[in-house]
């Protein structure tokens, strides 16, 4: 039964609260003691000498309940039995020195409301009723709980009151005190249900703004950044804790300068953009399109500031670059098929004629150099038309797994005896990391990507310079192959059409052999890449997919 009403420890909001007003309630009893008692018994009329040991004996009683009763409530457990404990010692400590101090005629008779109004707001209007029938009982039974300490009369206190009127006075202030602390209590409950629902709607705003793929910017209404999510963060390369409560104009650098304006016009203005495109820069000066909606904010007809909600669209731009230069390909290539088919009919009886006459004809001076010059014509024009049908037919992958390390370490080796590699012109091989990779792949279509970047490099380079091959493993699965040169690069007008089908620097080129091989790299699954700076050489970058990655691409 007792443990039944004891019960264990509780931990709840609730039971924090009342377990709090208990402590409050020592605290409030030690502090009325040290001021109300000194004064009470020491300076009120009548004060005898043994006025000294009442006050030392009831401040001793009422340090020695408070310490007791604060131990208790260190324990948390049984609250019941705790509050009715603490209105049983504060009647007991009233009637102690109202007895030693005129009984019902002493001061401190009042000190029952005091108790009585603090079991209503602690407990409601139970605890307030329970307290003031207590105080009655209490004041009623004063004469005999001065006599039964041997200070009948004590020292003269005020006129005791009535005992119908202080008992009319202690039900009123109960009830009043239960009424008031019911309602504070209910009104407390209703303010922490609302701050846990306010609580738990930020919480849910800010998980939801923080895993958002959209960045997310605000302003308040004095152009101040005050929020920018995570997503927000790794697009414009910016830290919030950086920019948080710095103006616009100094958190957003020069670069982003087509955010900052979108973001203060629509702040003074009022205009909402929605799905506009603003070109930025990145903070290594990449081009950064990003798609922008902005709105004003405001609260009760009041503006606190403005919004943006931007994407990358760098993707989304090269996926449509990819696709219209895939849908120009397809179409070069079916003109391209026609143009070689039609000049493979005339080349082949113009090459046979040459050969026929270059047999039976024995020409000298002149017309032998010209015909030898019409005969290698029709060696470069009918390898130009080879390139073409081989732009424009696709011939079937045959996959096959291709340990990453032997596969260039042949490479090399077939290219060291290549009489287009200049006699000084140094190979290296750089492996990192990718010794045990095996990339799934055409061997014979990706080694013509190889020997074309190769060739390329080498023309670049010319009789003297270093070409460096490097295969290392990317995350999460992956083979990236760079072919790296010394050569003189390329001018940033003519790296932007490197790629496409007929533009070449070379004399005699075709301008088809770094098309034919971008698209042998992406029929693989794989991107090749070109970064070039005059002066410095140039880098070209193939990744390839890994075996499982590239049969799950190619199903």
């Amino acid at each position: 039964m007792i443990s039944a009403i004891w019960g264990g420890p509780s931990d709840s909001p609730v039971r924090d609260r009342q377990w709090g007003g208990l402590r409050a309630a020592i605290g409030v009893r030690l502090i009325v003691a040290a001021f109300a008692l000194p004064i009470g018994v020491l300076w009120w009329p009548g004060a005898g000498p043994e006025a000294r040991w009442v006050l030392t004996t009831a401040m001793l009683a009422v340090g020695g309940a408070s310490a007791v009763l604060w131990g208790l409530a260190k324990l948390r457990r049984g609250y019941f039995l705790q509050a009715v404990l603490h209105v049983v010692v504060d009647l007991a400590l009233v009637t102690g020195v109202a007895a030693a101090t005129g009984a019902r005629g002493s001061q401190f008779t009042m000190f029952y409301v005091l108790v009585v109004v603090a079991a209503g707001i602690q407990s409601g209007i139970a605890g307030g009723a329970s307290a003031a029938l207590g105080a009655c009982f209490a004041y009623l039974a004063l004469p005999f709980a001065a006599r039964a300490i041997g200070l009948p009369g004590g020292f003269v206190g005020a006129q005791a009151a009535h005992p119908v009127q202080l008992i009319g006075l202690l039900a009123g202030v109960g009830l009043l005190a239960g009424v008031l602390g019911s309602r504070t209590q209910s009104v407390r409950e209703d303010l922490e249900r609302t701050s846990r629902e306010l609580e738990r709607v930020r919480v849910d705003r800010d998980l939801i703004l923080r895993h958002l793929t959209s960045g997310v910017l605000t302003l308040d209404a004095e152009s101040r950044v005050s929020y920018l999510n995570p997503a927000g963060e790794q697009m414009l390369q910016l830290h919030a804790e950086e920019v948080l409560g710095i103006a616009a104009l100094e958190a957003l650098p020069e670069r982003l300068a087509g955010l900052r304006e979108a973001l203060i016009d629509g702040l003074e203005s009022g205009r909402a953009r929605v799905r506009g495109e603003v070109q930025l820069r990145s903070d290594t000066d990449r081009p950064l399109p990003i798609g922008l909606s902005t709105r004003r904010l405001t609260h009760e007809g009041r503006v606190t500031g403005v919004v943006a909600v931007f994407q990358d669209l760098s993707e989304i731009r090269e996926m449509e670059r990819i696709a219209r230069r895939n849908q120009t390909l397809a179409e070069v290539g079916a003109l391209a098929a026609a143009i070689a088919h039609e000049l493979r009919n005339g080349l082949k009886p113009i090459s046979g004629s040459i050969e026929v006459l270059q047999r039976e004809l024995k020409l000298h001076g002149e017309n032998a150099e010209l015909m030898d010059l019409m005969g290698r014509e029709c060696q470069r024009l009918n390898r130009f038309v080879t390139d073409l049908l081989g732009y424009s037919r696709e011939r079937e992958l045959v996959a096959e797994p291709i340990p990453v390390e032997p596969h260039f370490r042949e490479l090399l080796d077939g290219l060291r005896h290549d009489p287009r590699c200049g006699s000084e012109v140094t190979l290296r091989m750089e492996c990192h990391a990718a010794e045990g990779a095996v990339i799934r792949a055409d061997r014979e279509q990706l080694r013509q990507v190889w020997i074309n970047l190769a060739v390329n490099a080498f023309e670049a380079v010319g009789v003297r310079g270093v070409l460096t091959v490097r295969a290392r493993a990317l995350m999460p699965a992956g083979v990236a192959v760079e072919f790296e040169d010394d050569g003189p690069g390329i001018a940033p007008d003519d790296l932007a059409r490197i790629g496409q089908p007929f533009f070449t620097t070379k004399q005699g080129g075709t301008g088809l052999g770094l098309a034919i091989a971008t698209r042998i790299v992406e029929r693989h699954g794989g991107t090749l890449s070109i970064d070039s700076t005059p002066g410095r050489g140039t880098r070209v970058l193939v990744t390839l997919p890994e075996a499982q990655a590239a049969m799950a691409a190619a199903a």
